[in-house]
């Protein structure tokens, strides 16, 4: 707790934006492996994605939804922003930005710890899940929540876990996180 207390009151001063290239980015491990459990994307239905074709719309995205990023040898692993990274892969499939393109991320001098990491990845996944509305399906976010926190041995659920309570101590029950989300309990 003290570390993650610590790294909330430094965080200005461990963290600058700059522009990075697209082409050196990879995802942290960790977000790979909660992604490997269950990706948001997956669970979608596909539908033609309107994506904007001018490169002040990218960086509104930037800017908007950022990546948070850690230099990692020669390139940058992210921990947030993952649906702004998938928009940019997007745009450079479909050659509307180039690879090489350098858009404004917030990047640490080092790596965080494996605790403040998968911190900032929970949040930026439950965020966009909750927070956001991306997925209004009580299964899907219910496979989702499940998938990104683990259960604490003795607990009922992933809602009295440490992980879910550092981010969400208020909706410490499913019944609370249903009527948070303005869902049926039933499902989730």
């Amino acid at each position: 707790m003290d570390e993650l207390r610590r790294f909330h009151q430094e965080i200005l001063a461990q963290a600058h934006w700059q522009p990075i290239s697209l082409d050196r980015l990879i995802a942290d491990d960790i977000l790979d492996t909660l992604f490997a459990k269950a990706h948001p994307s997956s669970i979608l239905r596909n539908q033609a994605q309107a994506t904007p074709n001018n490169q002040y719309l990218f960086n509104f995205l930037a800017m908007q939804s950022p990546v948070i990023c850690y230099p990692f040898r020669r390139h940058y692993r992210y921990l947030a922003g993952a649906f702004t990274v998938e928009k940019w892969t997007q745009a450079i499939a479909e050659q509307q930005l180039d690879p090489d393109t350098q858009m404004p991320m917030f990047v640490f001098k080092k790596k965080p710890s494996e605790a403040i990491r998968r911190q900032i990845i929970q949040f930026d996944l439950t965020n966009n899940l909750m927070d956001k509305c991306f997925v209004n399906d009580t299964k899907k976010l219910s496979f989702l929540l499940r998938a990104w926190f683990k259960k604490d041995q003795g607990a009922r659920s992933i809602f009295q876990s440490q992980e879910w309570l550092l981010l969400y101590p208020h909706l410490n029950t499913s019944a609370k996180t249903a009527a948070y989300l303005s869902i049926s309990k039933k499902d989730f």
